[in-house]
């Protein structure tokens, strides 16, 4: 239930979200204040970038980057105010990408601080984030305990947008602790304060939790109501994750009272978000993933340089020692003698300690390469969305749809048989609902795994892909092929067919295109992708990449590819891709 509460975390409400313009701006600011020397505006540039990419990008790495500068200024100004800002910034950051013990060293000098300026609003924050970081940590003494200090907080602090999040993590370890009953009361609690606030994010997910309860307690239509009522908030949010429960449980609610349509549909919508997030996840996976080992290798580069400075110390001292004995000379020659033997046995312990290094260096290679592999097989992750796609449309085509397909021939046994129940407008419905629910079967299936691409080639499954678009709604399509061998690789060919359902898909539903232009060659171990379209086109540089061209420049990495984007407004746009390719 609370995996959308885990995901969905407000950083801060004071947070404001940057468009692609705005960050552009930023990057000019940012370059006037180095020319300037403008310490000041440095930091409070590299701050709002670090928020940009942290909020609208989720790209965590480069948002710990800039963060670390922002730092790193505000330090060198002295400004303690924004220095522990940046630093519960950065905690964050560690709490999303799950280093937990980087993320608690962070917020405990953030809470030192806080106390220590008497700071209630900014303490309580920060403990917040920590109630948080040990709940996806699943230690709920600690939890508990930050709740609780939370809640000693809350009069003085006057704020009923902090307290009604607190509450929600209130809510988040009651269930934890199985105590329903108590859990249940808050919500109603909360959704009342968000219909005084009428803040619809808090109203979608207060009434998302009366649902919960509502289908534990089974009373269905009370719940149903209520969760449709916060896909009317939630949609607003476009809060996915959350988004995803609301389906899933309105699903088992409609199918628990006998509304199979309804639930299908709403089984429909949980799977393609499904898809969608697991994808997205699956990125940020590879990302944390890499985050991870870079603040690892940075920390380690850290601890390389303080002991190479040590040693550099240590040489210059061995040096100024030599000297002395040099301009005693003859004179001292005892006191020479034993500064000589010194110096032996201290450059004997410099070379232990640089062989010490040295071996630490390489075993930390053999970590790294471990960790790259680690890496690289997450791609792996494409294989198994293809064999699960196959798994699902043959469970499709062999169990449903041949159970619609025996129901459909008992309705026509009763055609033939009894002549007045055909006459029957129920029984003309039903049959055409029959009908509907066998095509969409059928669709799905071929959607999920086109069977022509394993039968008879990749040209075929496209031919068969375009026929699918034929009428007056659809655009004209020209597909055009050259040399494309029938022995390509079967993942190979599977990304390239998805790689052009995708385009299809665009150009049909966003770039409003009238015609199509699909060509595809082969040139030896490389194929090559060429797609036009006359659309209403777009900016490459400025705009929001959707789900169509992450998939698309997902699968092209994966094929160790190249894409290249051209797009003028109201003219069209063309992609050209390169591709290697195995054969079989």
């Amino acid at each position: 239930m609370f995996k959308a509460l885990q995901t969905i975390i407000i950083i801060s409400f004071s947070h404001c979200l940057l468009s692609q313009n705005d960050l552009v701006s930023l990057n000019e600011r940012l370059a006037d204040a180095r020319d300037s020397n403008n310490f000041v505006e440095l930091a409070r540039t590299y701050l709002q970038i670090g928020d940009f990419q942290a909020e609208k990008e989720r790209n965590h790495e480069l948002a710990f980057e800039n963060y670390t500068r922002s730092l790193e200024h505000f330090k060198f100004i002295q400004d303690s105010v924004n220095y522990y800002k940046v630093q519960h910034r950065i905690a964050n950051v560690f709490r999303l990408t799950e280093q937990f013990t980087e993320a608690e060293e962070r917020y405990n000098q953030v809470i030192a601080y806080r106390q220590k300026v008497n700071d209630t609003k900014g303490l309580a924050s920060v403990l917040l984030d920590n109630a948080i970081l040990f709940g996806n940590d699943n230690d709920l003494e600690n939890q508990g305990r930050y709740l609780n200090r939370i809640a000693k907080m809350n009069r003085e602090l006057n704020d009923s947008v902090f307290y009604i999040n607190y509450v929600f993590e209130k809510i988040r370890y009651l269930e934890t602790l199985q105590e329903i009953d108590s859990a249940k009361m808050l919500s109603k609690q909360v959704f009342r304060w968000s219909q005084d606030l009428n803040h619809d994010y808090f109203l979608g997910k207060s009434l998302y939790f009366l649902g919960y309860y509502n289908n534990k307690e089974r009373n269905y239509e009370d719940a149903i109501r209520y969760l449709n009522n916060s896909l009317l908030f939630i949609g607003k949010n476009a809060l996915e994750p959350l988004k995803l429960d609301i389906y899933k449980l309105l699903a088992s609610c409609y199918q628990t009272v006998g509304d199979y349509k309804k639930a299908y549909r709403f089984v429909s919508d949980y799977s393609s978000l499904n898809d969608s997030i697991l994808h997205r996840q699956r990125i940020i996976a590879i990302n944390n993933l890499t985050f991870k080992h870079k603040v690892r290798q940075k920390n380690r580069d850290l601890k390389l340089m303080e002991q190479d400075k040590e040693i550099a110390v240590e040489r210059n001292a061995q040096q100024r020692r030599l000297l002395y004995v040099f301009g005693f000379g003859l004179a001292l020659l005892a006191t020479a003698i034993y500064f000589i033997v010194q110096f032996f046995r201290q450059r004997i312990q410099a070379t232990r300690i640089i062989n010490q290094q040295r071996d630490k260096i390489d075993k930390q290679r053999i970590k790294d390469l471990e960790n790259d592999v680690k890496i690289r097989s997450m791609q792996s992750v494409i294989v198994g969305q293809e064999e699960e796609r196959e798994r699902i449309a043959k469970d499709l085509h062999d169990s449903l749809g041949g159970l619609l397909s025996a129901v459909k021939l008992q309705f026509e046994k009763v055609r033939t048989t009894q002549g007045r129940v055909f006459n029957l407008p129920e029984f003309e419905n039903g049959q055409n609902l029959l009908d509907t629910a066998v095509e969409e079967v059928r669709t799905i299936s071929r959607n999920l795994q086109p069977s022509s691409l394993k039968n008879m080639g990749l040209v075929a499954a496209i031919n068969d892909l375009i026929n699918r678009y034929v009428g007056e709604t659809y655009p004209e399509i020209h597909f055009q092929h050259y040399n494309i061998s029938k022995g390509l690789d079967t993942m190979v060919a599977t990304s390239i067919y998805r790689i052009i359902q995708e385009l299809l898909n665009n150009a049909i539903k966003y770039a409003k295109a009238k015609e199509i232009i699909i060509q595809l060659n082969q040139e030896d171990d490389e194929v090559v992708i060429s797609f036009e379209d006359d659309g209403i086109g777009f900016d490459p540089k400025t705009v929001e990449k959707g789900m169509g061209l992450e998939n698309i420049q997902s699968r092209v990495t994966y094929l160790k590819g190249d894409l290249q984007i051209e797009s003028q407004k109201d003219i069209g746009t063309s992609y050209h891709i390169h591709v290697k390719v195995n054969e079989v």
